[in-house]
């Protein structure tokens, strides 16, 4: 799917609203300002997720943010981590499903944005993005749950709570 297809056109995000991502995409496609891409993935997060809510906007993203990451080595959390939120919520919320015809070219995307994690993680990163690297790990492996839980412990309060209790 590229971004030029008339379809986002008319594509849900995650106010259950139109919303064309294809927009941000491609700017995000253009752009090498760090403070661009900053911006232009908090509109993605703020348009394709809102409160556990995703559309198929959200769904057809991902495979296009793997596209991104990788041709312009963005190893950056908040992509990552919007990726894992929107395979979770697919899952864990009551959201729509993906389409059958959607289907190769999502699950595409999962497999490539996987093995960008696996290709990047070793490098010195920061907690953050550390922690959301295998959150998405482990959500684009198919372990949904733990892709949740891990992602949680972002917080260190969280992760001290956690760790008195086992």
């Amino acid at each position: 799917m590229k971004l030029t297809d008339k379809i986002w056109q008319g594509l849900d995000g995650g106010y259950r609203v139109t919303y064309d991502a294809s927009i941000a995409l491609k700017q995000l496609e253009q752009t090498t300002d760090p403070a661009t891409i900053k911006t232009l993935l908090d509109e993605l997060w703020n348009e394709l997720h809102h409160q556990g809510d995703v559309g198929l906007a959200s769904y057809l993203s991902v495979p296009q943010l793997a596209r991104l990451a990788k041709t312009k080595r963005l190893f950056d959390w908040s992509l990552l981590g919007l990726c894992s939120v929107i395979e979770q919520q697919r899952h864990l919320g009551t959201n729509p499903d993906l389409p059958s015809e959607f289907h190769d070219y999502y699950h595409k995307g999962l497999a490539d944005l996987k093995q960008f994690v696996i290709d990047n993680i070793h490098k010195d990163l920061d907690d953050t993005t550390f922690n959301i690297a295998l959150s998405t790990l482990a959500t684009c492996s198919g372990q949904i749950k733990l892709g949740k839980a891990i992602s949680e412990l972002v917080d260190n309060d969280t992760m001290d709570e956690f760790l008195t209790q086992f």
